[in-house]
């Protein structure tokens, strides 16, 4: 019997299509590349039309020799690699290897990993696309020849060791910009001004709260506290009458299904999964999960990796019948709703959807891990959604004429305008679960065709928060959510509580970016492709170029920001934005033919040879050493400021003769240290809290003499062994973060781990000691008992401890508040291994230790945060 011979990328999907082929196939995984450049400058011949020598990748042997063996076997091969540009060069490498002039090779695709997308793919063979392998071959020649020779500017220019990417390095500049904004940002005051009405004359109606929007016919901007109390004034005893009172419908259209980016952006907001963890989750329901039903795993969406909207015909007659059958036939649009992709998408798959939307999260809760769940359900909400009827309010808008009654008014007149709606009809949302924002919405409300349900209506309201962060002055005005009392025009109304307000605020600097929002930015510039942000995202926090703040906002290193402003003054084309946007549209040009590679590489490399040469002959990028009047411990020179690549050291002037270094937070005019209450547990003295390259550590005042460390106790006893709950970072760059019990390496170890920040506040629903704090969009407190199921809400104004500056809207933040202000409690936990103890600042490159303090290493536990 004739033998056909599939290989895919992953043993996991290879047993989920060998379910649906059966006999007469042999299903093998390449488990990813087989083939690649060798780590040498000269595996890329830049002379000879930039041909590539590819090498087996090391530990890869093994695996191609199972595969020429299977082919030799065959009379048939599909190779079935990922259905994008990196599939495509793995399948032509692996047809290198496998060459048989009797053995027939084609290409298939599966876009989706079930009966129906399996037997499609086999039963419509291609052959390989060379132009699809040229542009990968293309991109990996350029991010070899950026990457060793950027990078061997940037050993020269900065630090030994250090490394560039071609993309990595754009994205990189966009996170130091943005912090550079926040830096120069200076903030503004304004007041907003609203006051408390309701009808003066029966019959009674409910009170509701209108803004001030302008004085004497333009609009009211109020800088002062002293302009307020005028404003203020004039309201308290003036006449108020409604002007103008306006109803009209509206409606809020359904997003489109989710591409790459937009899922990485809801899954960041809203899941508090990072993009390389959001790929992986759904890397995994791509390829299938076993729900204990015909006979293995299924596929339960399709390929992930898409900039395209567009969704097959059959899923969508499969969506409108499941909405019919699930919400009500008055919740499925006439015609169904069809979405423009992006003007630079490829639209080589469809967006991604489940493979089936019969297939309700719910119903295979069970069968799926906790996070396969999570992200199943944001997919499928999103789907279902975008094949709904739009949601519809009933809005109203009263304008208020304000005549002061004193007698030297601020202003004659005013004018105050008040907003409500109601959800009349729920539409999409109906199913989308309480999420409130969308990634894409936007960009949706003007995509989708005229005619359907969702029907191309006015593009969706800004949020509050985004029209804030995006205005240089007061927010824009917000609907409440509830419908505004009957009122006539000419009506009069008079003051009701809570009276004037008068709410002092200051502009906010723009947010620095999380990996939601570069991931929007990046997809906004052309920058990089779906199959790329992920990996883009990682090399810069990999590199320790930027770091992640409370809540998952970037923050550049001060090396991040010395590689960035020297490859700027470099005057280097890759550093442009826009150029790395061109450059992924000439890629584009290859894979689809209209463009030669050697002519692209040609192009680029000349140009780029001349500005790297002019680059080289710049002076360094490092900071010049500063004199300090500092005394060397063991020669009486002074000492020098100087910069490494691991932060800023002390060193001897006499250096190589005196290799004297020291941890500058020791140094006079350094950042202040914080005193505590704790002693040390090895002489005696008290302890204080230093700020090392890994964060802050507790360190023995008795320095030199006793050179103790240990964590720094979060204030918090384990509620296992009574120990102290410390922050523990993972060895691995990158990894995540998470809070032990400082007793995990003692001799009575205690594994209990969480992964929120735990606050010492006690519950207030059961009682338990503790709370934690969860980051993202909006912080909250939540009770680390499994079945309590408190949750609350930090007011506006806390800091990334979680202590709250403004009023509290509830007693627990008030108490955040007050325990971060509190003394650090004395610990007594066991001391932590020598090589896990807080970092000091290194010495410099090629300097030994000497007599200062030796840098220890930051607390990170050796156990891997799962």
């Amino acid at each position: 019997m004739a033998k056909t011979l599939v290989i895919v990328e992953s043993p996991a999907k290879a047993k989920t299509i060998k379910k649906y082929l059966g006999n007469g196939y042999e299903v093998f995984a390449s488990k990813g590349h087989v083939k690649d450049l060798p780590k040498k400058q000269n595996a890329v011949d830049v002379q000879n039309d930039f041909a590539e020598t590819y090498e087996v990748i090391e530990g890869k042997e093994k695996v191609l020799e199972e595969l020429k063996s299977a082919a030799k076997k065959a009379d048939e091969v599909l190779l079935a690699t990922d259905p994008d540009r990196e599939g495509e060069a793995i399948a032509f490498h692996i047809s290198e290897e496998i060459k048989n002039p009797r053995l027939k090779v084609a290409r298939v695709e599966f876009h989706e990993i079930t009966k129906k997308g399996v037997d499609h793919g086999v039963h419509n063979p291609r052959k390989l696309d060379e132009n699809l392998y040229d542009a990968q071959r293309a991109r990996r020649v350029l991010d070899r020849i950026v990457g060793y020779d950027v990078s061997a500017l940037v050993w020269s220019k900065l630090a030994f060791g250090l490394s560039a990417g071609r993309v990595q390095s754009v994205a990189l500049r966009l996170i130091v910009d943005r912090e550079r904004e926040v830096e120069a940002f200076v903030p503004e005051e304004y007041w907003n001004i609203a006051v408390g009405l309701t009808a003066a004359s029966p019959p009674q109606r409910a009170p509701f709260v209108a803004k001030l929007a302008s004085a004497d016919g333009k609009k009211l901007e109020v800088t002062n506290g002293e302009v307020a109390a005028k404003v203020r004034a004039d309201l308290e005893t003036a006449r108020y009458r409604v002007a103008k009172v306006a109803r009209r419908e509206q409606k809020r259209n359904p997003p489109a299904p989710y591409t790459t980016s937009k899922l990485q952006q809801d899954a960041t907001n809203y899941l508090h999964f990072g993009a390389k963890r959001t790929m992986q989750i759904a890397q995994a329901l791509y390829e299938g999960i076993d729900l204990k039903r015909d006979g293995g795993p299924v596929g339960l969406i399709t390929y992930m990796r898409t900039d395209s909207t567009r969704v097959s015909d059959d899923a969508i007659a499969e969506v409108r019948g499941v909405v019919a059958k699930r919400y009500g036939k008055e919740f499925v649009p006439e015609r169904p709703n069809v979405y423009k992709s992006k003007k630079n998408a490829q639209d080589a798959h469809e967006a991604i959807r489940p493979t089936s939307v019969e297939i309700h999260p719910d119903s295979i809760k069970k069968h799926l891990k906790d996070e396969q769940y999570k992200l199943y359900k944001l997919i499928w909400n999103r789907f279902v959604a975008s094949q709904m009827n739009p949601a519809v309010y009933d809005r109203t808008t009263v304008e208020i004429d304000v005549a002061p009654t004193v007698a030297a008014p601020g202003y004659r007149s005013y004018l105050a305008r008040a907003s409500g709606r109601i959800l009349k009809f729920a539409g999409w949302l109906q199913v989308t679960e309480g999420q409130q924002e969308f990634a894409g919405e936007e960009e949706s409300a003007g995509a989708a065709a005229d005619g359907g349900g969702g029907a191309a209506a006015a593009p969706a309201e800004a949020s509050a928060a985004e029209a804030e962060r995006a205005a240089p002055g007061p927010a824009a005005e917000e609907d409440s959510e509830a419908l505004l009392p009957d009122m006539k025009e000419g009506e009069a109304l008079s003051v009701s509580p809570p009276g004037v307000i008068t709410d002092q605020k200051f502009t906010q600097p723009p947010p620095r970016y999380n990996e939601g929002s570069l991931v929007r930015e990046l997809e906004k510039r052309g920058i990089g492709r779906p199959s790329t942000y992920a990996e883009i995202i990682s090399k810069v926090q990999q590199r320790a170029y930027v770091e992640k703040r409370d809540g998952g906002a970037f923050q550049p290193t001060l090396l991040g920001k010395f590689v960035v402003d020297g490859l700027v003054r470099s005057n280097l084309d890759i550093m442009d934005p826009n150029f790395t946007a061109q450059m992924e549209e000439e890629l584009d040009e290859v894979g689809a033919g209209t463009l030669k590679r050697e002519q692209l590489l040609k192009r680029f490399y000349k140009k780029f040879r001349e500005q790297l040469d002019k680059s080289k002959k710049l002076a360094p990028w490092k900071p010049e050493a500063e004199k300090t009047d500092i005394v060397c411990d063991e020669c009486g020179s002074m000492m020098l400021k100087k910069w490494g690549k691991n932060g800023w050291f002390l060193s001897c002037e006499r250096y190589p003769k005196c290799k004297a270094t020291r941890d500058l937070s020791d140094a006079r005019g350094s950042a202040a240290v914080r005193e505590t209450d704790i002693s040390c547990d090895k002489c005696g003295k008290p302890m204080i809290i230093k700020t090392g390259r890994f964060g802050d550590f507790l360190s023995c005042t008795g320095y030199p003499t006793c050179k103790n460390t240990r964590p720094v106790p979060l204030g918090v006893a384990c509620p296992n062994c009574g120990g102290d709950l410390i922050e523990i970072r993972p060895r691995k760059k990158g990894g995540r973060t998470f809070y032990g019990c400082s007793n995990w390496n003692a001799e009575q170890k205690c594994d209990f781990k969480l992964w929120q920040k735990p606050v010492p506040v006690p519950c207030p629903q059961c009682g338990a000691k503790f709370v934690t704090r969860t980051a993202g969009k909006k912080a909250m407190l939540v009770c680390a008992t499994k079945d309590c199921g408190f949750k609350q809400e930090i007011v506006e104004g806390e800091g990334e401890d979680g202590a709250a500056d403004g009023a509290a809207s509830l007693d627990a933040a008030a108490i955040v508040a007050s325990a971060a202000a509190a003394p650090i409690a004395r610990p007594e936990p066991e001391e932590p291994p020598p090589d896990d103890r807080p970092e000091a600042t290194p010495p410099r490159a090629g300097a030994t230790q000497g007599a200062a303090e030796k840098p220890a290493r930051a607390v990170r536990a050796r156990r891997t945060a799962s």
